[in-house]
């Protein structure tokens, strides 16, 4: 019958690239070609097995109860519960795709179902771009689940989905059979009464209930939940030092509250960060540090109006930012992947470049006194097909700063020789880098003296420092946990 699949947890995987020799290879003005056969690249692998978690404080701050205002739906095969609740559950985001279409992507079997393991790499295909993040999670208690409901749906406003035995929900009590998979959404909860709203796929006994939280816990298949979290690493750019502690710092913005917060490094923890603005900077869009357009020798932020496509400049200042400097009229929000990427005008002053939505063109935009030069077509269409945009120091050995990026059909990670208001030809670095976010530039966090380069991994919100080598970057390392939501 229908079937939601074994839980089996995710493994991730991140490259550790070194890049030796010369002989750089494709197109600078289109999605890189391969490099030559026989390329002196190493790529190692490595792999994580974590599930995401909220804390007590992501849930308190949700409201004693909530409902989402959700338009059921019901599946149209024995095995369509996963896609059908997945469906329901990314109309909550905004999204509207067709069961069919999940079940397509998902790889759903006619015979088998949907596992999890099949279907949460989809979900993440439209969560992740939105700055949320789709991850197991256990709830087999009412406390836990509760905690998680409340959070999804009174917090983020989001539906989770979740995996069940369908024989045990007591609308389904004359059903025969045993560990039963199947895939309902909750989409409201009552904290006073401890009492869940769930939407049932199953048409003949499905649609809206409301069930106990401990008898729908009691219900869960093991770490069955599709837990919804609001990454706490939107818009995650380096500010240089702005604590004056003499190692770089980074922002990054609280999907679920909208907070902006400034990260102290090397260690870039939770514990320690500095409130930078209250609220509201989930209305923003692109932020990224841009070197010192201010003149007065501290890194600036810069970030895009959602509602109106304005660019700002926010003056860096000790830990703070200055009033801001509007630099850029409507028609920004067209603009995506901004990226500083050091001074290839040659002028002494920090370059943006971003990628045009409409036709994938890629722009310099010079570096001015509080304000941006005229913009320079660096690159012609196919950057829409690369994504990860950052600007990093010289590790092809020109002297000039380097781009790198990664192809979003495959995960492979290129660089693109700086060069005098242009780009060189591309050279593969490495695979595996799709689930890796927020790839960021930062000082040296090893200690080195080196810059070293910065991620996220997508399904864990483990935070990963690559070390800076003069020929590319080392094997990562860990520095932090719960850039998925769970630091509250």
């Amino acid at each position: 019958m229908r079937s939601f699949g074994r839980r089996v947890l995710p493994v991730g995987s991140a490259a550790a690239l070194i890049l030796t020799g010369g002989g750089l290879t494709g197109t600078a003005n289109a999605a890189p070609a391969p490099p030559k056969p026989g390329a002196n690249l190493v790529a190692r692998p490595a792999k994580t097995a974590m599930a995401p978690r909220v804390t007590a404080v992501a849930a308190s701050a949700a409201p004693a109860s909530a409902k989402l205002s959700l338009k059921g739906q019901y599946q149209k095969t024995n095995m369509n519960c996963v896609p059908t609740s997945s469906s329901m559950s990314l109309s909550t985001f905004g999204v509207s795709v067709s069961q069919e279409t999940l079940a397509k992507k998902m790889g759903t079997s006619a015979t088998k179902g949907t596992t999890g393991a099949q279907a949460r790499p989809v979900l993440n295909s439209y969560a992740d771009p939105l700055g949320y993040s789709y991850g197991f999670a256990d709830a087999s208690t009412a406390s836990s689940l509760m905690a998680k409901v409340s959070y999804d749906v009174g917090v983020l406003k989001r539906a989770p989905v979740l995996g069940v035995w369908m024989e045990k929900l007591p609308w389904n009590s004359k059903m025969s059979g045993s560990k039963v998979g199947h895939a309902i959404v909750a989409y409201g909860y009552d904290r006073g009464k401890g009492t869940i709203t769930v939407f049932d796929p199953w048409k003949a006994t499905g649609g809206t209930h409301t069930i106990a939280a401990s008898k729908l816990a009691a219900d869960m298949q093991p770490t069955g939940m599709f837990l919804v979290t609001g990454r706490t690493d939107v818009g995650l750019s380096t500010l240089g030092d702005q604590t004056g502690d003499g190692t770089a710092d980074v922002v990054a913005t609280d999907r679920a509250t909208g907070k902006l917060w400034l990260y102290p490094g090397p260690k870039f923890a939770a514990t320690g960060r500095k409130l930078l603005g209250s609220g509201g900077w989930n209305g923003m869009s692109e932020l990224t540090g841009i070197g010192d357009l201010s003149g007065d020798k501290k890194a600036d932020l810069i970030a895009v109006q959602k509602s109106d496509g304005t660019l700002w400049l926010y003056p860096g200042a000790t830990n703070g930012l200055g009033t801001r400097v509007k630099i850029g009229n409507s028609g920004w929000n067209g603009m995506t992947e901004l990226s500083p990427m050091g001074d290839i005008t040659g002028d002494g002053r920090a370059d943006l470049i971003a990628v045009q939505k409409s036709d994938g063109t890629l722009w310099l935009y010079p570096g001015g006194v509080k304000k941006l030069g005229s913009r320079i077509k660096i690159g012609t269409s196919g950057w829409n097909g690369m994504g990860k945009l950052a600007g990093v120091t010289d590790i092809t050995g020109d002297d000039k700063p380097d781009l790198i990026a990664v192809r979003k059909s495959d995960g492979t990670l290129w660089v693109y020789p700086g060069g005098t208001k242009a780009l060189g030809t591309s050279k593969k670095l490495g695979s595996g880098w799709g689930g890796i976010r927020s790839l960021t530039l930062t000082g040296d966090v090893t200690g080195d003296g080196l810059s070293d380069l910065i991620g996220v991994q997508a399904d864990t919100g483990v935070m990963y420092v690559y070390a800076g080598r003069t020929t590319g970057y080392a094997a990562r390392q860990q520095l932090t946990t719960g850039w998925n939501g769970s630091a509250g």
